[in-house]
């Protein structure tokens, strides 16, 4: 229901149920969906962590499958948060090694997209990773094919990855195809939107969308970039200035550019810069310099 105040209330109550009585066998579990709300509430860079705490818990306990979910999780909010990149990278390889080995193919192919962009960023895109997986449904894995064109999810994530992957590197035509896709599979609708998870997801649609219809001249897109802009504004309303109050100045910012107001968006910039660099999203105070750079370029 997007009502994160509330969410946050029970999610303190159920830990501190979990303290009184503990259980072996349901303490990971809450504390993997707890940490779901309180990344939106609590600052993301320490929030992240209950990962670990919940993925020990699963593992003790013998829960494999949350703590798939958990180290999936973290790697990849560690990744989008501006965790240092080698960290990032070592972390994603230890975590594909356990997955391989436990035979979680679909937890993997989830994981992938993530790392080949990480090693992409990190000047290692000529490093290949094993491609001869064979999937759940007896098939070769290849991107594109086997899971990722039968499971949303996997699709989803593929897509999320390429599109920043081309808005990062001012590739159009790969941002273009990769958030029609994205669109039309997810949607912006209320209910994806308040999923977890979705925020990381959500801003980069919205620069995404921002960029591509910009240099296109594709007014459908540049209201998608909106959509996303205002879904983010009510973040930093109802969870956490931390978390989305750069967010939204960048978004803001790409949407005066594409509507020409050249003086307000030279302001945005300049907030999401400053923000950024107060909450310690070095990456989005790096990513929020070259969109200015781009800015004053055009």
């Amino acid at each position: 229901k997007g009502e994160v105040e509330e969410g946050y209330r029970y999610v303190k109550i159920a830990l501190s149920l979990m303290k009184r009585m503990p259980s072996i066998a349901h303490d990971s579990e809450i504390m993997y969906y707890s940490a779901h709300t309180r990344l939106r509430v609590e600052p993301i860079q320490s929030a992240n962590e209950h990962y670990i705490v919940a993925h020990r818990g699963a593992m003790a306990s013998g829960a494999v499958r949350f703590a798939f979910a958990c180290a999936f999780v973290y790697d990849n909010n560690s990744f989008w948060a501006g965790k240092k990149l080698s960290l990032v990278v070592n972390s994603i390889k230890e975590t594909m090694k356990q997955m391989i080995f436990y035979k979680n193919l679909v937890m993997l192919a989830l994981l992938r997209p993530i790392c080949r962009l990480s090693l992409r960023l990190t000047g290692q895109s000529d490093v290949h990773q094993r491609d001869d997986l064979t999937n759940i449904f007896g098939e070769t894995y290849k991107e594109g094919e086997g899971i990722s064109s039968k499971l949303p999810p996997v699709m989803l994530t593929e897509c999320f990855a390429k599109f920043s992957e081309g808005l990062i590197f001012r590739e159009v035509d790969k941002a273009r195809d990769s958030i029609q896709q994205y669109l039309s599979i997810q949607g912006l609708t209320t209910a994806n939107m308040n999923n977890s998870g979705n925020f990381f997801p959500i801003f980069y649609a919205g620069l995404a969308s921002f960029y591509v219809g910009r240099e296109l001249d594709d007014r459908l897109l540049i209201t998608r970039g909106t959509e996303c802009k205002d879904w983010i504004e009510k973040l930093v309303v109802s969870a956490s200035t931390w978390n989305f109050q750069n967010k939204a100045y960048l978004l803001q910012a790409e949407e005066q550019f594409c509507e020409r107001n050249f003086d307000a968006a030279e302001r945005l910039y300049d907030a999401a810069i400053l923000s950024a660099k107060t909450h310690k999203f070095v990456n989005e105070q790096a990513l929020s310099n070259e969109l200015a750079g781009h800015f004053y370029l055009d």
